[in-house]
């Protein structure tokens, strides 16, 4: 519809972007872009994906692809550790307006989504996710985000996680997001019938060992008597120094 009647999932979120990432990740950069005039907001002439660069909840549609650890608002790029939680986030939404082309005409059909995640253990890798349709123009978008942490880590799928989340409800949706694509079936093109898709991650960083404890060791202590009556006696040491430590004396 040409005017915003309802959006799916209310939550509003912010996505913070770091300097040099802002909307550097999203393909193709030079699609046919969309503007809304407060709450109305006249779609395209085509099925076609997150092209609004105004929408008046999410803002500009085009960097759909984030990500959030332990809640907290969701973002292009971001810092991890060992064991981090990953929940990432791609909002979909067909622009096509039914007002201009009819209800029929403005489906997106055979609608897909991928994540695709690196599999190589690095220190910063990037995650990328796609959307297609059938009848889409353009036929694929997709936008990027990163991850970086202080040695290299994998990034593993938590399987069963994904889902489609939209003013209809929440549907699982196939471990196939991360292979060969997910269905979302088909969509119609009105802001009402946009969502959310939702997938976890977790971080695998390899920790560095910890330093061997520095240690000493007296192998051998052997007392001699040499004259009991004036108390002397004759000390023999062995020691060993172990894990970098040393000796200084005895």
């Amino acid at each position: 519809l040409s005017k915003v009647l309802a959006l799916a999932v209310s939550v509003v979120t912010v996505v913070t972007l770091t300097a040099g990432t802002a909307l550097a990740g999203f393909y193709p950069a030079d699609r046919q872009t969309y503007t809304c005039n407060g709450n109305i907001c006249p779609g395209a002439d085509h099925v076609t994906f997150n092209s609004f660069v105004n929408n008046p909840v999410v803002g500009d549609e085009r960097p759909f692809f984030a990500g959030s650890i332990g809640g907290a608002n969701v973002q292009d790029r971001m810092k991890v550790k060992d064991g981090d939680t990953i929940v990432l986030r791609a909002y979909v939404h067909n622009n096509a307006d039914p007002n201009k082309i009819g209800a029929a005409a403005a489906v997106a059909k055979n609608t897909k989504i991928k994540v695709l995640i690196p599999t190589a253990k690095q220190a910063d890798s990037n995650m990328v996710a796609f959307i297609s349709a059938d009848n889409a123009n353009p036929a694929m978008i997709n936008d990027t985000m990163s991850v970086y942490g202080d040695s290299a880590f994998n990034i593993e799928y938590v399987a069963g996680s994904a889902k489609w989340t939209t003013n209809s409800g929440v549907v699982a949706i196939s471990d196939n997001i991360v292979a060969g694509g997910a269905s979302l079936g088909s969509i119609n093109g009105c802001f009402q019938y946009s969502g959310y898709v939702t997938l976890t991650v977790k971080i695998k960083m390899d920790t560095p060992p910890k330093p061997p404890t520095q240690s000493l060791l007296c192998s051998a202590l052997n007392l001699t008597i040499l004259n009991k009556e004036k108390r002397q006696v004759k000390a023999t040491v062995t020691g060993q120094a172990l894990n970098g430590a040393t000796i200084t004396g005895y």
